[in-house]
């Protein structure tokens, strides 16, 4: 997390929200660009093959609800600067899915349009031409509106494994105007991770669960409020849960590693650091020497992770990033790791981590906000709260385009992701008196 908020709102004051020059194609305009042979009611009538999608890693059966779809962006066999989207759903036949043209990857991630924090503010125009002007941006977005359409608007989630490098915030990319994907439709990250115990078939890779999971026991929490001010808000924030904290990360890693009872959350509010490998890839302080390399992680056991349900919250800068292995060559050149991947591999049944650098106040207001709404809805599944508070932080903005406050607020909130199972509910009990 960063403290640069009143730099980025006196650079950013006389800036005028973008427009797009061509006015935003209905849903209806959009539906009928689609090739898509799904008329008379054919969208529900025909199970798939597991086999027929066999290189996903999540295994697609017809245990999946109708409401859930599934988009899985690759890379185009014959050119690593280009890219295809596959869009799955689980009662269509294989001709009715969709498939995009290999299109030249845009460069639109958090991380290269707000390379320097200040220019945050910048990627909301961005991501609304690539969603109102880009052929395939369009194909997918038809593709989802025709699929709720004929499901009668009971598409609720979509889950997206992008196996590349390029880091596209699809849940920012607006389905119709002002509709953003992630605020619209419950998105959860997942990603191919290789079972490491699975030593008859080497390639096997971890299965996405997709099952309803309470993560009920205690909270366990690391915050850095030597570094940053902001931290002590969220500090106060989970203190009405009664967590166990630790402001060393060793000692808190040292904890959880030989901790033998339920935890229902993990929560670490930090520094995060991004680096070329994933020895230079940190959580923790300033100081070098109380930070964790990615690497040494994987020096840990965390059996509890096995052993109950448990939510990791990483607030920290781009905690929910993945890289390749290009420096050690362990992985499979194909893998993308990072702290969300570990979690999940260690058997976490969820993960929420950021996709960029994170200014330190905005932080704390997001997760205040996540805290706010599942004190209110504390039935819903995490992905669904996290949508909720990208609802409210879209609408607030919408309500006064001008005010930075809320456009920053909105674009922070986006850049929260949740990997994992998107049935998985949190079960805190706060102390007596609350």
């Amino acid at each position: 997390m960063v403290n640069l908020i009143e730099k980025a709102i006196k650079k950013q004051s006389s800036s005028v929200l973008p427009q797009s020059s061509e006015q935003e194609k209905s849903p209806e305009q959009l539906i009928q660009e689609q090739n898509l042979d799904l008329e008379n009611g054919n969208i529900i009538t025909e199970e798939i093959s597991i086999n027929e999608f066999s290189s996903f890693g999540v295994t697609i059966e017809t245990k999946y609800p109708e409401e859930i779809a599934v988009i899985v962006i690759e890379y185009d066999t014959l050119d690593q600067e280009s890219i295809v989207i596959n869009c799955y759903h689980g009662a269509l036949k294989l001709s009715e899915q969709l498939t995009t043209k290999s299109f030249k990857a845009p460069n639109i991630s958090y991380a290269k349009i707000a390379e320097d924090i200040t220019k945050i503010g910048n990627i909301y125009g961005v991501i609304r031409l690539f969603s109102q002007k880009h052929p395939q941006a369009k194909k997918l977005r038809g593709w989802l509106l025709k699929l709720q359409e004929k499901l009668e608007n009971k598409l609720s989630y979509l889950i997206i494994n992008d196996r590349t490098n390029f880091e596209i915030p699809w849940e920012l990319v607006e389905l119709t105007k002002n509709k953003h994907i992630g605020a619209n439709l419950v998105t959860v990250r997942w990603q191919d991770i290789t079972e490491p115990d699975n030593l008859d078939d080497v390639d096997s890779l971890i299965d996405l669960k997709v099952e309803e999971h309470n993560c009920c026991g205690n909270i366990v929490a690391y915050f850095n409020t030597k570094d940053l001010p902001s931290v002590r808000e969220e500090k106060k924030i989970i203190e009405p849960f009664n967590p166990i904290v630790h402001e060393n990360i060793a000692n808190f890693l040292g904890f959880l590693d030989t901790f033998d009872l339920d935890v229902s959350l993990v929560f670490i509010a930090s520094h995060g650091f991004l680096g070329n490998n994933i020895s230079e890839t940190m959580l923790g302080e300033e100081n070098e020497k109380q930070q964790i390399s990615l690497l040494d992680l994987y020096a840990y056991d965390f059996d509890f992770l096995a052993n109950s349900s448990s939510l990791i919250f990483m607030n920290s800068c781009h905690s929910g990033r993945l890289q390749t292995d290009e420096n050690f060559n362990i992985f499979d050149p194909d893998e993308r790791v990072g702290f969300s991947s570990f979690f999940l591999e260690k058997g976490a049944d969820g993960v929420i981590g950021t996709l960029c650098e994170v200014v330190d106040q905005y932080a704390a207001r997001v997760s205040q906000n996540f805290f706010d709404e599942y004190q209110k809805n504390p039935q819903l599944p995490v992905a669904t709260i996290l949508k909720n508070i990208r609802l409210k932080a879209i609408q607030d903005f919408l309500s006064d385009r001008r005010n930075l406050d809320k456009k920053y607020l909105f674009l922070f909130t986006f850049m929260y992701i949740y990997y994992g199972n998107p049935m998985t509910k949190l079960k805190l009990i706060e102390k007596e008196g609350n």
